[in-house]
């Protein structure tokens, strides 16, 4: 019987088909895992909201498509284990991040491609150990002009990886670093600001890889200056955190 599913990816999800879903949804009790992905500029808008019983034994949730607010039942999935946002676009930063900041179990964050709008990003917490109390790995993918993610004392107490890719702004930075007490490792593989345009006018294989080449030769330096930048700011963690960036 359906209602037995603990597994469920489901694709085309738009404002027609929303309800029935949602109420679908309401009726597996037992779901551990579910995906959930719509293509076009509507995408999940409003699909998401009419869960009135969401599957309090969800471990793990992913949502593609565009979102701009995160549905409120997702409060509460007090055993939500990881959560995967892509595509989602979502516009109150705060709002976001001050819900998913009190999930009790919630230990890897995904915040893939256009998950959200704007240039930076703020992990705050109103009591120290309080938001994100459990999670350890966060992971990032980016577009350009981001320039910034911002720790505040207190949250992510037990975090140990962090990861992010993509293209950055020039004056792109971490901080708080220092506040991220179990921190074991940061990885980042960005771009700063190039021009694309050469890699698009080249004919053959061998120009492009040229280019690449060229083109992480002048990454060089800001890669190294971000890096240092980084450990200084870890340079009194006890754990002496791994830090790479390429």
């Amino acid at each position: 019987m359906l209602t037995a599913l603990r597994k469920l990816g489901v694709s085309g999800i738009n404002r027609r088909n929303g309800p029935a879903f949602c109420s679908a949804i309401s009726d597996l009790s037992r779901l551990e895992s579910l995906s959930v992905s719509s293509a076009g500029k509507p995408g999940l808008r409003g699909c998401l909201d009419g869960i009135s019983s969401p599957p309090e034994n969800l471990q793990s949730l992913k949502l593609y498509g565009n979102l701009e607010m995160l549905p409120e039942w997702i409060k509460e999935l007090p055993h939500l284990v990881k959560l995967r946002l892509e595509g989602t676009r979502l516009l109150e930063h705060d709002a976001a991040m001050e819900l998913l900041g009190k999930l009790p179990k919630l230990e890897i964050l995904v915040l893939y491609w256009s998950s959200f709008h704007g240039q930076e990003l703020v992990f705050k917490s109103p009591q120290p150990g309080i938001s994100f109390r459990s999670l350890r790995v966060l992971v990032f993918a980016v577009e350009r002009r981001f320039n910034s993610v911002k720790f505040e004392e207190g949250t992510m107490p037990k975090l140990e990886g962090l990861f992010l890719r993509g293209d950055v702004d020039n004056e792109f930075c971490f901080s708080g670093l220092e506040f991220l007490a179990c921190i074991k490792e940061v990885q980042l593989d960005v771009y700063f600001a190039w021009n694309e345009e050469r890699i698009k006018a080249a004919r053959d294989y061998e120009t492009r890889n040229k280019i690449w080449e060229e083109v992480n030769q002048e990454q060089a330096p800001k890669r190294a200056e971000l890096k240092k930048k980084i450990q200084d700011q870890l340079a009194r963690n006890a754990n002496e955190p791994i830090v790479t960036v390429c």
